[in-house]
């Protein structure tokens, strides 16, 4: 997670998921011989937002400044300053990078 990204209330980040096709045993008491999990990275970049209640599965990377709705469920990578929403999220527009200005002024006011 990196500088000024946020997570909102009761967003769901899973980095590990079990297989659901049936192939496999699933469940955490399970020894891993008899289980199918896919386990990678999340990454969110800089001045991502998260809205609440949504839910990100594994081997994706929010873009910088990206901004998810709120009840969204993000599948795979997303790319860098649009807002995005959905189930699944479908890309909605680009977002304003307004707040690098902002950064540049908040990072001299606390060094100063």
């Amino acid at each position: 997670m990196h500088d000024f990204a946020n997570i909102s209330a009761k967003t769901i980040v899973y980095a590990v998921l079990d297989d659901f096709s049936g192939n496999t045993l699933m469940g955490p008491t399970v020894p891993n011989q008899y289980r199918n999990v896919k386990a990678e990275k999340v990454i969110l970049k800089k001045h991502v937002i998260i809205g609440a209640n949504s839910i990100i599965f594994p081997n994706v990377i929010v873009g910088e400044g990206t901004a998810v709705g709120a009840m969204s469920m993000v599948k795979e990578s997303l790319d860098d300053w649009y807002i995005y929403a959905g189930i699944p999220v479908r890309k909605v527009k680009p977002r304003q990078k307004k707040m690098l200005e902002l950064e540049i002024d908040f990072l001299k006011s606390i060094h100063s």
